[in-house]
């Protein structure tokens, strides 16, 4: 840039020599870099409405990164033609049978964390290296399952509304535009409509979870082809914020991330919050919540001197977490993934307008789909956010159809192999309820304990049982 802009002064100051000095200026400009055309984001809406899917489906097609052969397809899904609300998508058939691979929707927590985090941090078939190179996963779930991540909801990642009133501000509106977002899916690759559907996120994702299946559930009914809807599966579940907030400050005193005194603080706090609920002041309480533990300068975020509070054992957020947002920033994985120069938004604006829906519950919604499908809820041992111990005094108290025998039923230690010295974690199950622990794992868990989520959702979904091999 230096010898660009002497060259340009020469101009002015030697007009004489200008002919010189222009050939040596284009010169200088042809021999630096050209930054890369990012392109155009592809919206596959009107491609299907048209019936065009074929060409739809062609321009979705991912160009293969750094000589890695993986068929994938992008594109963003208008949900909303009003606010031009859109969701973005990448799809993985599953590398081995994919055309009976059962199809897993993937969504991630936060709220207004992007799938994409799932993808190359936990259990997607690429790594991103510290180079911003790409190498591929052990135990990647999309060697069996076909996997769809999704931006959710709309200004999360890639995401994004033109209005904003095109932000969801409770669950419903979540569901409604990612059931508008399966639909279309479906239409687009219509050679997956007869695959078992499984619905799957972790942390806050557990309530979109629950509530799209529910909303499947309810639904399929009224639809000429229905989402064969099979399971849901919930990591670190945040299904009921109230019942955690009531446990929690004691949880953190007894592994001794707070002392007495701090204790007693956080629950006045805690019981504070609480009481807002029982008021239906949801705004009021996040704000409680926020201070207490959410916030970027939460009152136990500054009294444990961890800013990054995911797993017992870790104070501070893997430098790996965020390589790929730096590999999504580069203009031909842009290019590839067909989202051109959109931003890729940090899910705040997603969190305030979801601020009054943190206390709000979907234990009837869950309940209606232990009554009727698969499910599996799984927690890491040394996840500091959801912990195992509330997961499991959630179930207690909530009233399905296995609810008395899963009072009564015993856990079982589950190991991969035979010859295994290890233990993988802990099931029970009833019926096809399953309730599991992985053991050395936090909240990120596939990134923990990659072998042991792969085969916890393989012998889930397949119904392999939890024997060892």
């Amino acid at each position: 840039m230096w010898k660009e802009a002497v060259l340009l002064l020469l101009l002015v100051l030697c007009p004489s020599g200008s002919g010189l000095f222009q050939s040596l200026l284009r010169k200088t400009r042809a021999a630096q870099p050209q930054e890369e055309d990012p392109g155009q984001p592809l919206v596959l809406t009107p491609y299907i409405e048209a019936g065009n899917v074929t060409e739809g489906r062609r321009l979705s097609t991912v160009a293969p990164f750094q000589g890695l052969n993986m068929v994938s397809y992008c594109g963003f899904l208008t949900v909303n033609k009003t606010y031009n609300s859109n969701l973005f998508f990448w799809f993985f058939p599953a590398k081995t049978e994919s055309s009976t691979a059962p199809v897993v929707v993937w969504l991630q927590g936060g709220p207004g964390v992007s799938s994409l985090l799932g993808l190359f941090v936990e259990h997607g078939p690429y790594v991103v290296t510290k180079n911003l190179t790409l190498d591929i996963r052990d135990f990647a779930w999309t060697s069996t399952l076909s996997m769809l991540y999704i931006d959710n909801p709309v200004g999360t990642g890639f995401s994004f509304t033109d209005d904003p009133q095109g932000y969801a501000t409770n669950e419903d509106d979540v569901a409604q535009d990612l059931f508008s977002a399966l639909i279309q899916f479906f239409q687009l690759f219509p050679e997956f409509q007869e695959n078992d559907f499984y619905v799957t996120g972790q942390s806050y994702a557990g309530k979109f979870v629950a509530f799209i299946s529910y909303y499947i559930h309810m639904l399929n009914p009224r639809l000429s082809v229905p989402i064969n809807l099979k399971g849901i599966a919930i990591g670190s579940e945040f299904c009921n914020t109230e019942m955690m907030i009531q446990n929690y400050g004691t949880f953190l005193y007894e592994v001794g991330f707070l002392d007495e005194k701090q204790r007693k603080y956080f629950q006045e706090q805690s019981d504070q919050c609480l009481a807002h609920v029982q008021h239906g002041e949801w705004l009021q309480a996040f704000e409680v919540f926020e201070r207490l533990v959410s916030g970027h300068h939460s009152y136990l975020k500054n009294v444990t001197g961890c800013p990054h509070l995911a797993n017992i054992v870790q104070c501070t957020k893997p430098e790996e977490y965020s390589y790929f947002k730096k590999f999504l920033a580069l203009s031909e994985v842009r290019r590839a993934i067909h989202v051109g120069n959109r931003t890729f938004n940090d899910g705040s604006k997603v969190r305030k307008y979801l601020r009054e829906d943190l206390f709000s519950s979907v234990t009837p919604q869950l309940v209606e789909l232990m009554n009727n499908y698969k499910v599996l809820l799984y927690n890491g041992q040394l996840d500091i956010l959801a912990m195992a111990s509330l997961t499991e005094r959630y179930l207690n108290t909530i009233n399905w159809k296995g609810s008395q025998e899963y009072r009564k039923a015993e856990r079982k230690i589950w190991k991969i192999f035979k010859s295994d010295q290890d233990v993988a974690g802990y099931v029970k199950q009833v019926g096809n309820f399953h309730q599991l622990i992985v053991r050395d794992g936090g909240h990120i868990l596939p990134a923990d304990q990659p072998l042991r989520t792969f085969d916890m959702i393989n012998r889930f979904i397949y119904e392999k049982g939890w024997d060892p091999y």
